[in-house]
């Protein structure tokens, strides 16, 4: 590589270590903070907040109870437009009962929605943690969406170009290199070290 080349790699990894350290600056605070709640799993037990709500449901639900499909269809609807809820993880039509049953996944909760056309009212039944909790399971990627899912991803590639954009500048200072290197070493060994001594693994079989 020429000497012009080498420095224009050079002052592009700059660049990039620079602006990607202020467009990860949140998410590296978050995911620091989260990670931090997962390992004290006794700081989630608040219970958080658990609770129902009961409403009559449209006459026109009651005429569609011979078509299951369709009554999916504009319960769905109406949760996504009253209570942001959508892609229930379980849907259970009894046609014996007249009963619909959603069952929606939620970081560190749940909502599950009860349509009974006999009786023509909707239950919904919630429970909410508290924001350490929803923060853990947002760490996690745990019932958090496609979108969210993408975030980790996407973030995680990007912290990983941040550390290596950081590698390259050091090699380029041959001032600190040496020190800088040593101190990479360390702190690569010193996790692979306790965990040789310290972490229960399972041997022999």
């Amino acid at each position: 590589m020429s000497r012009g080349a080498l420095r224009s790699f050079y002052s592009s990894s700059r660049w990039l270590h620079i602006y990607l350290s202020t467009a990860l600056f949140a998410l590296l605070v978050f995911f620091c903070i989260s990670g931090v709640v997962l390992n004290h799993i006794s700081w989630l037990d608040d219970t958080g907040e658990a609770g129902e709500q009961t409403v009559a449901i449209p006459e026109p639900w009651v005429g569609l109870a011979s078509s299951p499909e369709q009554l999916i269809a504009q319960v769905g609807g109406y949760l996504r437009q009253q209570h942001n809820l959508s892609a229930p993880r379980a849907v259970d039509w009894s046609g014996e009962d007249q009963e619909l049953v959603l069952d929606y996944a939620l970081p560190a909760g749940y909502a599950l929605v009860t349509v009974d056309l006999q009786g023509q009212e909707l239950l919904l039944e919630y429970h909410k943690g508290n924001w350490l909790s929803v923060w853990g399971d947002l760490h996690k990627g745990r019932h958090s969406g496609q979108a969210w899912s993408w975030v980790i991803d996407i973030s995680a590639g990007l912290m990983l170009l941040f550390a290596l954009t950081g590698m390259v500048i050091l090699l380029q200072n041959r001032t600190k290199r040496r020190s800088g290197l040593i101190a990479a070493a360390l702190g690569t060994a010193t996790p692979v070290l306790i965990y040789c001594l310290f972490v229960p693994t399972l041997m022999g079989v």
